[in-house]
């Protein structure tokens, strides 16, 4: 009945958020860009909340779970990423005042470019959201037991409503609480865990050696995961929507490192509680329910709830920031373009809240078919982030590219990588087996990108 409570008072909370946040909407950059005000402590805690998402916790969890202390690596490998972006393309895009991506590449590189990668990160969006899903679905149902159908329409419903109340305003003041939360839940929880073994000796004695190896993983796929998080942190939208809201570049490199210090401690109590419900439950069916399960069999009442509550807190801030996101791409890089710009306000901010719901419904009705978490999330990234990455830096810092060229890399890239990971990563014979697709995909990209640029440019000497 108390976890119950705990958790009704924190959906309370978020709702009223949203409502309060609402007041604030008058125009559709206050929707989209919170009207370029965002100052440094709301933006960094934003920007960590987003970013310590469902996938980070469940699924950091359960790698640390399956593997051990490598499966740190899941979320570890951010810290680099986040520190360079946030001291280079942070800082360059911010000056530029933008209001998209797409928006960006589609001066660079032509309207059809702009509409392609629009289209590709609203995929990425409608895939992660349903991780988000996924995750506290997974997380209701270990501890209430219910129905994981109810359990994934319950809090879709719920970041919904507070997302299309108040846009990014609502996104970033519920991000905020949602940061306290998750943070301290994270912080109690390891210890807690870990009183539970022993503490270290005990985790020592009662695991395999193999499980503090930290070559489980092999070198491929550390530096793929650091690939996706360079690539991500540097072209999705769901991050640069607050570079872009903040109100100088100053704030936005600041929540872009505060972002990426931070991850060394979320990275390490994640591993850590992985490791502990690995010798407290054993044979789980699914790695990814090492934490829901740890939490409901080793917390006593008030603390479960609370616990669920950090769960949810990382799913819901991930999603409303994806579905903010995706209304930001589908209003202001499809449909305003498409009608010529120099739209009403009234009914710009009413599509970008339908726009929301229909990417919510999207993301629901593939919640079951997600492969499990991180895969999700590597798929993800690899049909739109890894793909955007290098016509995207290429044409910040190298004039020379063919205005031409971008199309055609871009969707060179997406297909090869998506392509790689189903047919090739694996699977085929040779280099190509262990080649990683969130390298091939961009290497791709890049090929084209250059090829045409080279050739365009010999042709027209």
């Amino acid at each position: 009945m108390l976890d119950a409570v705990v958790f009704a008072a924190y959906i309370a909370a978020v709702l009223a958020i949203g409502r309060f946040t609402s007041r604030r909407i008058g125009t559709a950059e206050d929707f989209h860009l919170c009207g370029r005000s965002l100052g440094r402590l709301p933006a960094a805690l934003s920007l960590a909340a987003t970013e310590f998402s469902g996938s980070g916790l469940i699924g950091g969890a359960g790698l640390a779970y399956a593997i051990g202390i490598s499966g740190a690596y899941w979320n570890l490998v951010a810290v680099p990423a986040w520190i360079a972006v946030g001291l280079t393309a942070t800082v360059t895009l911010r000056k530029l005042s933008l209001t998209t991506i797409p928006g960006y590449l589609g001066e660079r590189y032509g309207i059809s470019s702009r509409r392609l990668v629009a289209v590709l990160q609203m995929t990425e969006a409608v895939v992660f959201t349903a991780v988000q899903i996924q995750v506290s679905a997974i997380a209701l149902s270990a501890l209430f037991g219910l129905d994981r159908t109810f359990a994934e329409c319950l809090v879709t419903g719920v970041f919904v409503a507070y997302t299309a109340m108040g846009g990014l305003w609502a996104v970033v003041w519920t991000d905020v609480l949602q940061y306290a939360i998750l943070m301290s839940g994270v912080l109690v929880g390891l210890p807690l865990a870990l009183e539970r073994v022993g503490w270290i000796d005990g985790l020592r004695a009662s695991l395999p050696a193999s499980h503090f190896s930290l070559a489980q993983l092999g070198v491929m796929e550390p530096l793929a995961w650091m690939a996706l998080c360079v690539y991500s942190y540097s072209t999705d939208q769901t991050y640069m929507q607050r570079v872009f809201a903040s109100s100088d570049a100053r704030v936005a490199r600041f929540a872009y490192l505060y972002t990426g210090f931070n991850y060394l401690v979320f990275g390490t109590c994640v591993a850590g509680m992985g490791m502990v419900a690995s010798v407290l439950l054993p044979g789980l069916p699914h790695q990814d329910e090492a934490l829901p399960v740890l939490i409901k069999d080793v917390l006593p009442a008030g603390l479960r709830g609370f616990f669920l509550t950090a769960i949810l807190a990382t799913t819901m801030s991930t999603a409303s920031a994806w579905l903010a996101a995706a209304a930001s791409l589908f209003v202001q890089d499809i449909y305003e373009p498409l009608c010529g710009g120099h739209l009403e306000e009234r009914p710009l901010l009413s599509l970008s809240r339908w726009t929301m719901i229909g990417v919510a419904a999207g993301s629901l009705a593939i919640a079951h078919w997600a492969p499990g978490v991180v895969n999700a999330v590597v798929f993800s990234t690899l049909v739109a982030p890894a793909a955007v990455f290098a016509p995207m830096m290429l044409g910040l810092y190298w004039r020379r590219i063919d205005r031409r060229a971008g199309f055609w890399a871009l969707l060179v890239g997406a297909v090869a990588g998506v392509g790689s990971q189903v047919f090739l990563y694996g699977r085929a014979g040779g280099a190509l087996r262990d080649l990683h697709p969130l390298f091939f995909g961009p290497g791709a990209g890049l090929l084209v990108l250059l090829g045409i640029s080279l050739l365009r440019r010999g042709a027209a000497r």
